[in-house]
């Protein structure tokens, strides 16, 4: 029997008697109910013995426990006695140990004191002995030996670690002026020596000298010797040149740059070979007698014609590129050994493209002539109104080639930094072309004033028409090429120094500026669309002017009054306008293309003559029935023959034909 089921905490003894007699199989109830009672009472008994047993056992065995307690606790107050008294000893010995460390620091600070003082002393005694002979090299002159030299390297370089040494000594600072001042001397004395040795490319001894400056933390110095060096052998070299040209300048640098980095990095041991090249190249230019800008200005005064200077300055562009790719090359061949400052290379960019940013104003002064010289053209000469219009025609629609090859051509003399130069040309000649447009304008305005005064009425018919519509779409073409060259050439950014030609070659920047040309040129534009439909409509004008004065509006007899509708006909005033407005159509087809929409012009022509008609009508006063009847019939010829042209009559004229209807009506009723 399993007596752990009686332990639990949810036992139910209904549950455990059903589920016991389930197992029981066939056996009776009452011999199953006093078997299991038999059983249970067993269980009891020994269950009830095993903790009587258990029980004297731990009443036996908790004297003893209670013992051992007793023992531990006395050991345990023994045990914190002693750690009580090792602690105490502890402290002792680190109370005197403590004492003695520090007895300890203190005699080895005053040891490394004592050390310090010493070798102060015989730094001293050192320092005192090399100035000494340094003073007497000084005093009895520089050795031009090498091995000379190379002892002087030795010495210079023992009396920098000896000051170094001396750093924290009370006369460290009147020892460093007394050192200052000894090189000052020594670098006096052995620079032209240096600079000698340098013009004469001689390495040994250059070495030698380097070493003596290098000794001295003075590298800077004998770099600006070596730029001296080398500067004069190159003006030397310039002033022995038959004919100075910049392309004969670039040859002679170019020769040998590489040939001056190598000796910067082997012999002067330059760890900025190349920033030393630039200064180099940069001072250089400078002192150039004659410059390379005097140069070219004195060259550009001998050329023949504009062609042959404008080619002169592409040259020069060349010439400046060729030694920028030589520059170029040699930064690349030393990799990335070496960091370049932006304001270094600016500063010989600068230099190196003076003379074309000298040049570029007469860039502007050529490019301007090349453009004027275009408007030499005999036909614009004709004094017929027609052909005068169409050579200005013709100009404007060869303009866009003549652009494109100024442009591209500017482009190889400065690249996109020419656009603000180039522009400046183009808004000169585009401001001629203006001058022509405008005066031609005038004109033709005078001519159809002075027609229009003798009551010469033409019209479509004119010659001044197709004259000013001709002159509009020349305008049209100059300003559709003049907005497309308004755009500024986007910049490249982060561009290298000496490829930023539009910093390079600077101007005051115009090209946010709007251009008056271009506003001229759309203000002529506007006028000339305006003369040109002026002039189309002046028949109808002249005729649509004498409606208010017609005595058939008014005074009508009575018996002329019941005329029937159709023995009246339109009068002459409105057959001559719609005989002019069917003349149209052919006549703006010969003249319009059709991109200009020649129908468009037709269809403002009929809604103006409609509009105009209407509002003539209205200043009529007192006009009686025939009056009415008659404009209703001019009315209807009117809008028959607008509608023939396949436009339609506008909404001002119906509606007044159907107010004079209305009243016409109401007056019969009457």
């Amino acid at each position: 029997m399993d007596l752990k089921t009686f332990s639990e905490s949810e036992f139910d003894p209904k549950e455990w008697i059903n589920k016991a007699w389930s197992l029981s199989g066939n056996q009776e109830k009452e011999v199953f109910v006093a078997n299991t009672v038999t059983r249970l009472q067993l269980y009891m008994k020994q269950l009830s013995n095993s903790l009587d047993e258990t029980t004297t056992q731990i009443l036996t065995t908790v004297p003893r426990v209670i013992q051992d307690v007793s023992s531990l606790q006395l050991e345990g107050a023994l045990l914190q006695q002693k750690l009580m008294s090792l602690e105490q000893q502890v402290e002792s010995v680190e109370e005197q140990t403590g004492h003695s460390i520090e007895s300890l620091q203190k005699i080895d600070l005053l040891k490394s004191k004592l050390e310090n003082a010493a070798s102060a002393l015989r730094e001293a005694d050192k320092w005192a002995a090399l100035a000494t002979s340094l003073e007497d090299i000084l005093e009895n002159g520089i050795p031009t030996q090498i091995d000379k030299l190379t002892e002087l390297a030795d010495l210079v370089v023992a009396m920098t670690e000896s000051l170094e040494v001396l750093s924290d000594a009370p006369d460290y600072e009147k020892k460093h002026t007394q050192l200052e001042l000894l090189y000052n001397r020594l670098e006096a004395a052995i620079s032209p020596s240096f600079i000698e040795a340098l013009t004469q490319m001689d390495a040994d001894r250059t070495s030698a000298y380097v070493s003596i400056f290098r000794g001295m933390n003075r590298s800077v110095s004998a770099h600006r010797c070596w730029r001296r060096a080398a500067a004069a052998r190159q003006v030397a070299s310039w002033r022995r040149l038959d004919s100075h040209t910049v392309s004969a300048l670039t040859r002679q640098l170019t020769s040998d740059a590489n040939r001056q980095v190598e000796w910067l990095t082997t012999v002067l041991k330059s760890e900025t070979p190349i920033a030393e090249l630039i200064r180099l190249y940069t001072d250089l230019l400078l002192s150039l007698d004659p410059s390379p800008t005097k140069i070219v200005s004195a060259n550009f005064k001998l050329c023949q014609s504009l062609e042959e200077s404008i080619s002169m300055l592409i040259d020069l562009k060349s010439d400046v590129d060729e030694f920028i790719d030589c520059i170029m090359r040699v930064i690349d061949g030393y990799g990335n050994k070496e960091k370049l400052s932006k304001s270094t290379l600016k500063a010989l960019g600068k230099i190196v493209y003076a003379p074309l940013r000298e040049m570029m104003p007469n860039y502007t002064e050529l490019q301007t002539q090349l453009f004027l010289a275009y408007l030499e053209d005999p036909q614009l000469e004709q004094k017929n109104l027609l052909e005068h219009s169409r050579a200005i025609q013709t100009i404007a629609e060869r303009c866009e080639g003549w652009l494109d090859t100024a442009y591209s051509r500017g482009k190889k003399i400065a690249g996109d930094a020419v656009h603000s130069y180039y522009m400046t040309a183009l808004e000169t000649f585009i401001t001629a072309i203006l001058n022509l447009i405008t005066g031609h304008t005038r004109h033709i305005e005078a001519t159809f004033l002075s027609s229009a005064s003798k009551g010469q009425h033409e019209g479509v018919l004119s010659a001044t028409f197709p004259a000013s519509l001709i002159l509009e779409t020349a305008t049209g073409t100059l300003i559709d090429v003049l907005v497309s060259r308004q755009t500024v050439p986007e910049e490249t950014t982060n561009q290298h120094p000496l490829f930023d030609l539009k910093l390079l070659l600077e101007q005051e920047s115009r090209d946010n500026r709007p251009s008056p040309s271009l506003a001229g040129l759309r203000r002529a534009r506007d006028q000339l669309k305006t003369l040109a439909r002026t002039i189309l409509r002046n028949p109808v004008d002249v005729q649509l002017d004498k409606i208010p004065q017609l005595s058939v509006w008014y005074n009508n007899d009575a018996l002329s009054t019941d005329l029937p509708d159709f023995a009246l006909s339109p009068q002459e005033y409105i057959t001559e306008i719609g005989q002019y407005l069917m003349t149209l159509p052919q006549h703006l087809e010969m003249y319009l293309s059709e991109k200009q929409a020649p129908w468009q012009f037709l269809s403002e022509v009929c809604t103006y003559t409609c509009e105009m008609y209407a509002e003539k009508i209205l200043n009529i006063r007192n006009m009686d029935p025939l009056g009415t009847k008659r404009c209703l019939t001019d009315i209807v010829y009117l809008s028959s023959v607008v509608e023939d042209l396949g436009t339609n009559v506008t909404p001002a004229l119906k509606n007044l034909e159907k107010s004079l209807r209305s009243a016409t009506t109401s007056g019969k009723d009457t």
